[in-house]
């Protein structure tokens, strides 16, 4: 119904304005202490939600795809794969919930979302042999936005799965391979994959994402470290680094380039196909080689030295 959707619309517009309505002490943003961060504090800032408004999901079940009805073959999925065990999580019910304590083949993992930046990534949710449960701060960082670990509070940045502040701050998670492509794709790749059921069937209609306007929108809803407004802030990007050095292939590139090519950056081969349909990536490329989704706003941010694969001269208007 209209006024169903609209009032999707509204709940989730101060998130995409940025907004820090929610009257937290500046200190303590979202009661969070700042006392001990790796990063500069002041960049630190409120993301609109408060604390667990956007509700993780830490009993998350799966079913096989032939009974995941909100999963066709068409819908895009975050995958990830431990071992023989594989799982899909639609990237329409991440919209709602941006991390999912999963557990793969024995393995506690954290798979998450940021709708706002277009980035998908699953990291090991143990630190020092102590497993971590995640939920959602409220606060962004630098283009991402940031976890919390309930065990101790510490908020972790999406991208580097890095802790920035609190007692755990400076330690690291393990990043996971993990892979943005349509259901039907992902289940060739994996055929014993489950799928992710509806957390809050009850509360939720999955069928309405709260970030349309965002998708088409031009504004960037939080201050950036670098732009390059060449190219639409939300073209989808596959960002591939090796060690310092990054590379960006954006989907209007590879789209008037055919769709499909082969490239060799920093001595390695990378093959990448992507769907303009779909705007999804498929992509090879070997061990030492980090791959990631993005909206090319975030990726730039977060890489401002970024090589653009073909890119137009810099002087190029439209």
């Amino acid at each position: 119904m209209w006024w169903h959707r609209a009032l999707v619309i509204l709940i989730a517009f101060p998130l995409l304005l940025g907004a820090g309505a929610d009257g937290s002490d500046p200190a303590r943003p979202n009661g969070f202490d700042l006392s001990n961060t790796v990063v500069d504090r002041t960049e630190i800032r409120a993301g609109g939600p408060t604390r667990d408004r956007i509700r993780s999901v830490d009993g998350p079940e799966f079913v096989p795809p032939q009974e995941a009805l909100w999963s066709p073959p068409g819908v895009p999925v975050i995958g990830v794969a431990l071992g023989a065990v594989a799982h899909a999580h639609p990237v329409h019910v991440l919209e709602h919930h941006q991390v999912v304590n999963d557990k793969l083949n024995g393995v506690p993992v954290v798979v998450s979302y940021d709708p706002l930046t277009g980035i998908p990534l699953a990291h090991r949710r143990s630190v020092d042999e102590r497993v971590l449960t995640f939920g959602v701060s409220g606060l962004i960082y630098n283009a991402q936005f940031l976890l919390y670990d309930r065990e101790t509070q510490s908020l972790w940045a999406q991208y580097e799965g890095l802790a920035v502040a609190g007692p755990l701050a400076g330690k690291q998670l393990e990043r996971l391979e993990v892979r943005q492509e349509l259901m039907g794709v992902w289940f060739q790749r994996h055929p014993n994959t489950t799928v992710l059921v509806y957390p809050e069937r009850m509360r939720i209609d999955y069928r309405y994402s709260p970030y349309e306007s965002h998708w088409i929108s031009e504004k960037v809803p939080f201050e950036v470290r670098a732009r390059d407004d060449r190219y639409h802030p939300k073209e989808v990007v596959l960002g591939v680094r090796v060690g310092a050095k990054s590379r960006a292939y954006l989907g209007s590139i590879l789209t008037a380039e055919g769709g499909r090519i082969v490239d060799e950056f920093e001595g390695k081969k990378i093959r990448i196909a992507y769907d303009t349909n779909s705007s999804t990536f498929q992509w090879d490329v070997p061990s030492g080689v980090s791959v990631t989704d993005a909206y090319w706003f975030a990726w730039k941010s977060l890489h401002p030295d970024t090589e653009i694969w073909h890119d137009r001269p810099k002087d190029a208007t439209d």
